[in-house]
């Protein structure tokens, strides 16, 4: 029986595009660049990705030789890791998101673009070095602009060497409130706005002690792709 899911050609590319043109296959990818690796990891970096689909899309990764998936040192579960074919990838990956930086930059923050959801699931990604070099617990809670009512508030709990993120009050004294929509937030990851622009124009609020909002300054981390994003758009 012929194989009706490849393209039946020869051509290099065609052959790459039926292991990484899958639908979600490159989110999923781009999740474990950023350090996912256990399934629900994995999960939380594509959360309109239902399981089932998910564990689908890992086990066609793993007959391509593009991820391993093996047993928890400690504990049960397994998690799924970068074969040296996996991590050739980076640069097709990286390049993908340079050239939407360069020429689709008015969609990337387009509204139907906008999920919280994935963008705490990068902050917290990216917060962890910042946490690692904490001594006591601090607490930031997120007042979001146009967003749906029940993605409004958002926790983001930094204890030394771990951060955790909670759309549910977590019970903690807050240090630091910040305010702000969605898209202001992300324009700021992407390097598309300044922190500091978006404070001078009245786009993000900063409430705590003095320490606190300057270190929020410096510590807010950036996309991957926020270099690129500093730059003019392409025409």
């Amino acid at each position: 029986m012929a194989d009706t899911k490849g393209y039946g050609q020869y051509c290099p590319i065609f052959l790459a595009a039926e292991v990484l043109a899958e639908r979600w296959t490159p989110l999923v990818l781009r999740g474990m660049f950023c350090g996912a690796r256990r399934f629900n990891e994995i999960q939380a970096s594509v959360p309109r990705m239902s399981p089932a689909l998910l564990s689908r899309r890992l086990k066609d990764l793993e007959a391509a030789n593009v991820i391993a998936k093996t047993a928890v040192p400690v504990g049960r579960g397994f998690e799924y890791n970068l074969t040296e074919a996996g991590e050739e990838l980076f640069p097709t990956l990286d390049a993908m998101g340079t050239w939407a930086q360069k020429w689709l930059r008015r969609e990337i923050v387009a509204d139907k673009n906008l999920d919280p959801d994935v963008f705490f699931w990068e902050l917290r990604q990216f917060t962890k070095p910042y946490a690692d070099g904490l001594s006591s617990r601090l607490v930031l809670e997120f007042s979001l602009d146009g967003v749906a009512v029940d993605q409004e508030s958002y926790w983001l709990v930094l204890e030394p060497g771990e951060v955790d993120v909670c759309r549910k009050d977590p019970g903690y004294e807050v240090n630091l409130w910040i305010a702000a929509s969605l898209k202001t937030l992300i324009e700021m990851w992407l390097g598309h706005r300044k922190l500091k622009t978006a404070l001078a124009d009245g786009l993000l609020f900063l409430d705590g002690n003095r320490a606190d909002v300057d270190a929020f300054k410096d510590w807010f981390p950036r996309s991957h792709f926020a270099g690129v994003g500093e730059l003019p758009p392409a025409n």
